[in-house]
């Protein structure tokens, strides 16, 4: 009986090349080249004498038989992992943990990560957060993403994007201000300050040449995501990173205040550490996947 079944590595071709739909995508996750995925599903198929895709310009099409396969292939593997672990313990399943500053954790990253453990479900990811993150984590945090200037000691820093800022406030305020608000019409307005970057509402009206001489009452708080939510509950304008506003605007919480955007000195960086010999494989993983997901996404409010 033994000698029939399909080779294991085959298998785990098939079924990571139909869950993508694509080799170069299985390829990445099995650790891969290409054309040792391709090679692979090509043996399994001589070996049941099917063929399992339809090879398509752009990517793969499962064929009637590979659909009728793939759910039994998928049950043998979850139940091989589900004895594996009754018997011995997870000890051999390590978790991705992944730290990144709380707002972004929350609006930009938890999404991602969602997308990216259904495409990987084999990967256990742990996100952990902070308000002000000072420090780099010292220990047991495989991907560190944070915002600055590129400068981190022992670090190399990959940029991921850089993030404008914009004007929000809540839906009722932008209807009050009008469709067609300029800058200028939010000097005199309350605003919302970060607390630590109080220099983002000067570094916009600076760009657009506007001396606020008069100052109503304005408030400080410690996070983008408490500056958006007080900016939708009352008639006060905050500046957040367009990536952060996208995610109110797109739920009808926020509006765009005003035109003009503006870029800051920071940046959204990736950390790599500078000795990566003995990294968590599938944080080298995350990372190709999430450098994929940033080169393509474009936040459009």
């Amino acid at each position: 009986m033994a000698s029939r079944l399909p080779p294991l590595p085959a298998l785990q071709a098939f079924e990571a090349a139909a869950r993508h739909e694509n080799f170069a995508a299985a390829a990445v996750e099995l650790n891969l080249s290409q054309s040792a995925v391709s090679h692979r599903v090509r043996s399994l198929e001589q070996h049941l004498g099917f063929l399992l895709f339809e090879r398509l310009p752009r990517g793969l099409r499962l064929t009637e038989a590979a659909k009728a396969y793939l759910p039994s292939v998928r049950q043998a593997f979850d139940d091989i992992l589900s004895a594996t672990s009754g018997v011995f313990g997870r000890s051999g399943r390590t978790t991705l943990n992944i730290r990144a500053p709380i707002s972004y954790a929350t609006l930009w990253l938890a999404p991602l990560v969602d997308r990216f453990v259904k495409e990987f479900p084999h990967v256990e990811v742990s996100i952990s957060s902070s308000i002000w993150v000072e420090r780099l984590a010292t220990g047991g945090t495989d991907v560190e993403i944070r915002i600055g200037r590129g400068h981190w000691t022992g670090y190399e820093a990959e940029l991921l994007f850089k993030d404008a800022l914009v004007p929000v406030c809540s839906v009722s305020a932008a209807e009050s201000m009008g469709a067609s608000a300029e800058p200028a019409d939010l000097a005199d307005r309350p605003l919302v300050h970060l607390m630590g970057i109080e220099d983002y509402w000067a570094r916009y009206f600076e760009q657009f040449g506007i001396d606020r001489k008069r100052r109503p009452v304005d408030i400080g708080v410690d996070s983008a995501m408490t500056s958006a939510e007080l900016a939708a509950s009352s008639h006060r304008i905050a500046i957040l990173h367009q990536t952060l506003a996208t995610a109110y605007v797109r739920q009808g919480r926020l509006a765009v205040a005003a035109r003009g955007r503006v870029l800051p000195g920071e940046a959204m960086y990736l950390l790599i550490p500078g000795k990566s010999d003995q990294r968590n494989p599938d944080a080298i993983l995350f990372e190709k996947w999430l450098r994929a997901e940033t080169r393509q996404s474009d936040p459009d409010m």
